[in-house]
């Protein structure tokens, strides 16, 4: 079996972190790594729920998820192909109050796992990478993304205000 992971703490709760990396159909709308995602069926993540997911240098894949448990921030979900399969997990943990410990990690298994792990490794890990930090800028640069219900008014223009309305 051949592994690859990348943690990152994010400055902000696994409540807020959650549903931006559980709603995986919006992925590509911020993840740089992640062209398309197509649910194949109804979209909301579940066990057995199937996404047709397509990146940049890699062939699309199927991805079907096997474990879910939103209460401890964390999903799996694997892809097969003739002598691999591959699991993908990606997990929060609490480190302080306001800080969580994202973990994204690919494990490689099956009779060809070391052939995959070799000519896919150092993608794979620059990808994880990459998710990791995109995470991370889209949480803390969007707080609405994290789902925060912040409510931004603007004022009206004036003769002595900025035209543009921003403070």
């Amino acid at each position: 079996m051949s592994s690859f992971e990348s943690t990152i703490t994010i400055d902000a709760s696994a409540e807020k972190i959650w549903p931006v990396l559980s709603d995986v159909s919006k992925w590509p709308q911020w993840l740089p790594t992640v062209s398309a995602v197509e649910p194949l069926g109804a979209p909301p993540l579940a066990i057995g729920a199937r996404y047709r997911i397509v990146q940049p240098k890699l062939r699309p894949a199927v991805w079907s998820v096997v474990e879910l448990s939103p209460m401890l921030g964390h999903f799996s979900w694997e892809s097969r192909s003739p002598g691999v399969r591959v699991l993908a997990s990606h997990s929060l943990r609490s480190v302080s109050a306001g800080k969580t410990s994202v973990s994204l990690r690919i494990d490689f298994a099956g009779p060809m796992a070391w052939m995959a792990g070799l000519l896919a490794g150092r993608l794979t890990r620059e990808y994880l990478e990459r998710e990791a930090v995109a995470l991370k800028r889209r949480v803390e640069t969007f707080p609405s993304a994290a789902g925060d219900r912040t409510i931004v008014q603007q004022r009206p223009n004036s003769d002595d205000d900025d035209s543009r309305g921003v403070r």
